[in-house]
């Protein structure tokens, strides 16, 4: 070790120590894992951060400043970590706002602004003004996981900027930490402040000629810092801070101008049969004073017909095969103002020869459906399984509007060139077209065209005066273009900007004005010199590419990052920390199967910690827009750990809980009596099990003795699980009874050799039991007897979704065919109750339904909805509930955890309404909700309760 690599360890030591007192221990980290979860954003870029800080309050920003000045170490602050350019990465102390720093400190409805914090996520903002009737204006597609602080380091807009503008447009104040640790409101009158702007009005006055004669013809540009914005008579650093990527200093605190919740809108989606025909539109449309317009294009429309999650949420606007569609939105006070935009819009079409279908979207349910695909572009595009991905880096440039089509038809001739092609999409009403090329970054041909279309790209960009960056920043992938864009003055100018703000270079250095070539093997994620090692594996990967491939599926864009809206990703929610979300435990994976955490590897404990509280929910299968199945990634890595460091005993015990259920039926009371005593809970404890929780009871009797044998010919095979048979026949019952009323003969079976479909074994990762498993289950069971009902969806989602990719290629195709037999109960007697005219009581009933997370991924809570709509007089809603925390083990071994994922959403929506009541299909989900004390059934129970006896027949 050399003297001068000695010293620096030395120092970073005293700096981590220093940084512990300030913050606290767990706010400061700066271990191998956490450095690497931070290595990465939703770029192409990787760069390892110097250490990790999760300050609370604005007071331990300052401290952090303090002794990063003390100790000449660069900081970072960071949102989200959705940025698209490589802002959010470096090497640097990064500062993670997303956690603590998120408070709306004051509200003013009168003058309507707001004063909040940097780590707040904008979606939760405009959630809090919705009463109000405000919302913040501009609207980033990643507004669901977009802090404050990231939307105005950005200058972020959207979809809406030809009414609201840019971010900037939206800021009255700044609080900051500038560089030296004072902190301050940009418009104080402080020496270091005056000084500043003394220094900027100067550069102002000097370039004013400069300006003029290069700065892009668009107000869509986020390149370089806006001094073209500053009056030198009267200097306002608000407008060079919003854009400045956080190079200048750091936002604690924003005052923001807010605007009015739009009363009444209306989507128009006019399909196109050219690219170019839909460009030479915009001036036309926009002389119709939308509020919006956006593009998609066939290659856009073809990854949402590939997606079952986004399919049908576009299926009903999209008519045949368009190359386009514009996306033209109208806002209005009234259904008659609507309905004039719409007829003036056709009128417009028909006058300029338009022939292409145009279909409407009336309801915010409607137009959500389609916003919700615009806004996940980028994971649709990205989650094509092949080498070449969708990636971003010459996506954001912006043009005049009437040059679009000139522009695009350049970019179209480089992709060619190039020997790739693109896709096209976003806001064709500011000119600001997201182009993301096809490109295989681990291949040297594909590094190539990296640089080849880049370059060419920002020509083009150039050429019709426009910009480099409209909206996404030039971070590490478009700085070393902010020269062509503004020639060596004006980045001459840049640069002592960024001296006044920071003259010892600590923030966030490497972009807008100092910065690597975007090509750099040395910064990319992936490149043709990072070899991951693809590991044998026990799960059929072929269609991801391997495991390998699998994995880099994540993007990064973050949208598992989310807060109180859909399922994924349950332990994020709660925790709110990086490592926790479904992208955070993808990196940690990739980097592992890269190298990155030598010796151990894949057997590293820090590694274990990161997957350790993935609940398997498999929400990301369906809302990840890359579909990337961390349920099955994180089995695979659990089988994969097993093999290196053994088996935890509790892991053994809690994947055969098939066994201990079938040994505990032998003495139920016995065994219950054991579970629920001192002495058995010493023992659970010396066993390394769970205690806080106790294991589910054993039924005196179980499901396959309490009924009837059935012989000869019928109607349907009941899957018997595990749950069902030994701790809660009860739904087995009334499913059994329901038959009965309906005159179907009901087969109950129980699976073959150790009675299990192999969803415990495969949930902990113990994989050649599931194997084993899966292969005798796919032997003994006949598709052609189906079909299979299931009362449980944790059992149904192992024989549709995970069997087929477990069984030996040889078997694969009587699998394939055997989970398309598999249904829900509740989908069958939905099927069976429409063929028959029954008596029901007279009682009317409130329901509210919390679907199973398999259930809601794989075939959704459709049929179970419908199933209870069956009972007369039954009002039925299926609540927002999220995941219920349990998820199989998880809630026994994480009982605290589980208990907060239940209280986010769940259990709150269900005490708000006690006399309702509640069904719930999965075991897990019940038990949750059962001991919180709210009465739950399986909805087969509801429906047996709700048919008259008189239908009985004798």
């Amino acid at each position: 070790m050399t003297v001068a690599f000695a010293e620096q360890r030395e120092a970073t030591r005293d700096l981590v120590h220093e940084l512990e007192l300030a913050l606290g221990a767990e706010q400061v980290r700066f271990d191998h894992m956490s450095r690497l979860l931070y290595s990465t954003d939703a770029s192409n870029y990787q760069i390892m951060p110097i250490g990790v800080t999760v300050p609370r309050d604005a007071d331990e920003v300052v401290a952090i400043h303090e002794l990063a000045r003390r100790y000449g170490t660069p900081l970072l602050p960071r949102g989200g970590g959705s940025s698209l350019a490589g802002q959010t990465v470096g090497r640097a102390i990064v500062m993670d706002f997303s956690k603590w720093l998120r408070r709306v400190r004051a509200i003013n409805a009168e003058e309507s602004s707001v004063v909040a914090e940097p780590g707040l996520v904008l979606g939760q903002l405009n959630q809090q003004l919705a009463g109000l009737g405000l919302m913040f204006g501009p609207d980033p597609a990643s507004a669901e996981r977009a802090t404050l602080g990231g939307c105005i380091g950005n200058n972020a807009t959207g979809a809406h900027s030809i009414l609201y503008g840019m971010t900037a447009d939206h800021v009255k104040r700044l609080e900051v930490v500038l560089a030296s640790g004072e902190r301050t409101w940009l418009d104080a009158d402080s020496a270091s402040l005056r000084a500043i702007r003394t220094r900027v009005a100067a550069l102002a006055r000097e370039q004013e000629a400069e300006m003029r004669l290069r700065w892009p013809q668009t107000f869509r540009t986020v390149a370089g810092y806006a001094l073209n914005r500053i009056d030198p008579a009267d200097v306002d650093l608000r407008w060079l801070f919003a854009g400045s990527e956080g190079t200048l200093g750091t936002i604690v605190a924003a005052e923001l101008n807010l605007v009015p919740v739009p009363a009444m809108r209306r989507l128009a989606l006019v399909h196109f049969d050219e690219l170019r025909a839909a460009l030479e539109a915009v001036p036309a449309l926009l002389a119709l004073k939308p509020s919006a317009i956006e593009m998609m294009d066939r290659m856009l429309m073809e990854r949402t017909r590939a997606s079952a999650e986004f399919a049908p949420k576009l299926a009903e606007f999209i008519e045949g095969d368009p190359a386009a569609v514009q996306v033209v939105e109208f806002y209005g006070e009234s259904e008659s103002e609507l309905d004039s935009h719409i007829a003036r819009l056709r009128a417009m079409l028909r006058a300029n020869g338009h022939r292409g279908a145009l279909t409407l979207a009336h309801t915010p349910a409607q137009q959500q459906q389609v916003w919700s695909v615009r806004k996940a572009s980028l994971g649709l595009l990205m989650s094509e399984r092949r080498p070449e991905k969708a990636i971003a880096f010459v996506e954001d440039a912006a043009v005049p509007v009437e040059r679009l089509p000139e522009y695009i038809s350049d970019v179209e001739a480089i992709m060619r060139e190039a020997g790739t092609t693109c896709a096209i999409y976003a806001h064709a009403s500011a000119g600001c077209l997201h182009v993301r090329p096809l490109v295989n970054l681990k291949s040297d041909e594909g590094r190539k065209q990296y640089r080849y279309i880049a370059e060419a790209s920002s020509d083009a960009a150039v050429k019709y005066a426009g910009t480099i960056s409209g909206e996404h920043g030039t971070g590490l992938v478009r700085a070393e273009f902010n020269r062509k864009l503004f020639g060596d003055s004006l980045m001459a100018a840049f640069r002592e900007v960024k001296r006044a703000f920071d003259p010892q270079n600590l923030m966030n250095p490497g972009k807008i004005v100092d910065f690597s070539a975007m090509d750099d093997k040395s910064i990319l994620r992936l490149s043709p010199t990072i070899v991951a090692q693809e590991p044998r594996t026990r799960f059929d990967w072929s269609a991801d590419g391997g495991l390998v491939g699998a994995v880099e599926m994540c993007n990064g864009a973050g949208v598992c990052r989310k807060e109180d809206v859909g399922t994924m990703c349950p332990s994020y929610m709660a925790t709110r920390d990086e490592d926790h979300a479904t992208r955070g435990r993808a990196n940690a994976l990739r980097l592992a199967m890269s190298g990155h955490l030598q010796p151990e590897g894949l057997g590293s404990d820090a590694l274990h910690e990161v997957f350790e509280l993935c609940l398997s929910c498999k929400a990301c299968k369906a809302e990840c827009p890359s579909a990337v199945d961390m349920a099955r990634i994180k089995s695979e890595y659990l089988a994969l750990r097993h093999d290196l460091r053994g088996v935890p005993l509790k892991t053994r015990l809690f994947a055969n809980i098939h066994r201990l259920n079938a040994l505990g039926s032998l003495w139920p009371g016995l065994a219950n009596l054991a579970l629920r005593s001192k002495v058995g809970q010493t023992l659970a404890q010396r066993l390394g099990l769970p205690v806080s929780r106790p294991l589910p009871a054993i039924s005196p009797q179980r499901l396959t003795r309490m009924a009837k044998g059935v012989d000869g010919a019928v109607d349907a095979t009941l899957i018997v699980d595990t749950f069902t048979e030994f701790n809660h026949p009860a739904p087995g019952l009334a499913l059994l009874e329901i038959a009965e009323t309906l005159g179907l003969r009901l087969r109950l079976q129980r699976l073959p050799g150790q009675g299990c479909c192999g969803r415990p074994a495969i949930s902990n990762g113990m994989l050649d039991l599931a194997k084993s498993l899966a292969t005798e289950n796919v032997r003994q069971l006949d598709s052609a007897q189906g079909p299979y009902i299931f009362l449980e969806p944790s059992c149904q989602s192992a024989f549709v979704d995970d069997i087929p990719g477990l069984v030996a290629p040889a078997l694969q195709v009587r699998a394939n065919s055997l989970a398309q037999q598999c249904i829900s109960a509740e989908t069958w007697l939905t099927q069976q109750l429409a063929k028959r005219a029954l008596a029901w009581d007279a009682q009317e009933r409130e329901i509210l339904l919390h679907g199973h997370c398999h259930q809601k991924a794989l075939w959704g809570t459709a049929d179970t909805l419908a199933l209870l709509r069956c009972i007369p007089g039954a009002t039925v809603r299926e609540i927002d509930s999220g995941c219920c925390g349990v998820a199989g083990s998880f809630g026994y071994e994480h009982y605290d955890l589980s208990l907060k994922i239940g209280e986010q959403r769940l259990l709150p929506a269900l005490r708000a309404q006690p006399a309702a009541l509640v069904a719930a299909p999965g075991s897990s989900c019940r038990t949750q909700i059962h001991e919180a004390g709210i009465e739950v059934w399986h909805p087969v129970e509801l429906v047996a309760a709700a048919l008259r006896s008189e239908n009985r027949r004798c």
